[in-house]
């Protein structure tokens, strides 16, 4: 009986995993997942084949917008997908919403995502330099978890995937804009490159400069993340 209850058990949680994996990556994911494979591929033709370039530190770029692209589309437009397909309505019924399925569904963008990066990195470490693979695939994920994050917390304020785009795209361009300022060699830019020691910086000090902003990152991820959860309790907002 025991048995037969666990494997109950573990075909419904396989069979929920499977389907939140359909919405989320349904509809126009997969042209982000193209994008972004297209573009690894692309930029790591050129660096096979570069003598004169700082591969590690230029790598970072290549993973970071590669990381960026795949949890772009589910954080910005899944709640907009749910409103369209008419599924929040159901959603809402179910008690203790934002736990039973957006968390969940969240976990998977991102769990998908830290996979993909993972054969990312595997392949730049066969193909271009040797590095530890899992450690720089956590380094990028920091960023992209705080921006994915930022990006479901938005989405869930503005209820628009093209407006909370528009929010997203904006907020990079100014991060981008500004790394030429003091803010790229501080803890607080979102981007930061830990691979790229900036001149006038020893590495000892350049290592607790990363460390508090990957600390900054993660709690910033989860404060966006309970926000979201939040406003989502707010059904009205929604119907």
């Amino acid at each position: 009986m025991k048995t037969n209850n666990l494997f109950n058990i573990s075909s419904l949680i396989w069979k929920m995993i499977i389907y939140n994996l359909r919405i989320i990556f349904a509809n126009k994911f997969i042209w982000f997942l193209a994008g972004s494979v297209a573009f690894y591929l692309g930029l790591s033709v050129i660096y096979v084949f570069a003598n004169d370039i700082s591969k590690m530190a230029d790598l970072f770029g290549v993973f970071l917008f590669s990381g960026l692209l795949l949890v772009f589309y589910p954080a910005v437009f899944g709640i907009q997908n749910d409103q369209d397909a008419r599924t929040i309505e159901i959603l809402f019924g179910i008690p203790n919403y934002r736990y039973k399925v957006w968390l969940v569904r969240i976990i998977l963008i991102f769990f998908v995502a830290f996979l993909i990066m993972l054969a990312f990195t595997f392949l730049s470490s066969v193909l271009i330099v040797k590095f530890r693979i899992f450690n720089v695939t956590l380094q990028v994920m920091a960023p992209v978890l705080f921006m994915g994050m930022l990006a479901f917390m938005l989405s869930t304020i503005v209820r628009n995937g093209n407006g909370t785009a528009v929010i997203m795209i904006i907020i990079g361009l100014v991060y981008m804009i500004m790394m030429d300022s003091s803010l790229g060699k501080s803890q607080w830019n979102i981007f930061l490159n830990p691979f790229e020691v900036p001149r006038g910086i020893n590495e000892t000090s350049w290592a607790l400069i990363t460390f508090k902003n990957r600390i900054i990152l993660i709690t910033g991820s989860v404060i966006f993340l309970l926000g979201a959860l939040l406003n989502l309790q707010n059904r009205e907002k929604y119907m």
